[in-house]
């Protein structure tokens, strides 16, 4: 009972080493095994899934990076930071197979769709409830 309770959250040091060695961890993963992985089409789309999965890690890594070089607070935008660990992402996964970039780049759209989903959703502000009134003259029927 007393695990339900704990939070599950990591230090901003030790969630930006965490997934720097994961991102290196799977790049180099996906290198070792890039052969395996242009070997049929199943194993093609499970490599655009691992390079989705480097986006999320190089995106974790980057803006805890910024919180730790900046300030805390600091907020990942998609300019600088999401197009650079996507690009980097899906130049990762080029190196494996041309459609694993292209699965990549799918995958890391929809998984940066859910966690801005999920982060408007823990961290955003509630939005103030909308009231409507009816005004103006109703007319009778006899």
């Amino acid at each position: 009972i007393l695990l339900l309770n704990r939070k599950m959250v990591l230090p901003t040091e030790m969630s930006c080493a965490i997934s720097g060695i994961l991102s290196v961890m799977l790049f180099s993963g996906m290198q070792l095994g890039k052969d395996f992985l242009a070997s049929s089409e199943v194993c093609t789309i499970l490599g655009g899934f691992m390079g989705s999965v480097l986006f999320l890690l190089l995106l974790t890594f980057i803006n805890n990076f910024e919180n730790l070089a900046f300030e805390k607070g600091f907020e990942a935008s998609l300019m600088p930071e999401v197009f650079f660990a996507l690009a980097l992402a899906a130049f990762s996964s080029g190196l494996v197979h041309r459609v694993c970039a292209t699965t990549s780049v799918i995958f890391s759209l929809i998984a940066l769709y859910y966690v801005n989903r999920l982060s408007s959703r823990k961290y955003g502000a509630p939005q103030a409830p909308v009231y409507v009134t009816q005004s103006g003259k109703t007319k009778r029927k006899n």
